[in-house]
């Protein structure tokens, strides 16, 4: 990914995330999908030609939140 932000003309940020600006100066950070609480709904995945899981944590805080996929 790091590569590719480079390539696309992005600037990686310092810090320990993968945190770039993109060539018009927006701030993103890559994150993986399974790692984290949020997620999206079984056709929005489909639609995007997703086919995504979250680890045991996410799983665990989403369901905390009564969000459990």
């Amino acid at each position: 990914m790091r590569a590719r932000v480079e390539a696309a003309g992005g600037r990686l940020l310092p810090g320990p995330f993968l945190d770039f600006l993109d060539p018009w100066g927006n701030r993103v950070e890559v994150i993986e999908y399974a790692n984290i609480q949020f997620t999206k709904a079984p056709h929005v995945l489909h639609a995007m030609g997703f086919d995504l899981d979250k680890n045991e944590n996410a799983r665990r805080e989403l369901a905390d939140k009564g969000m459990a996929p």
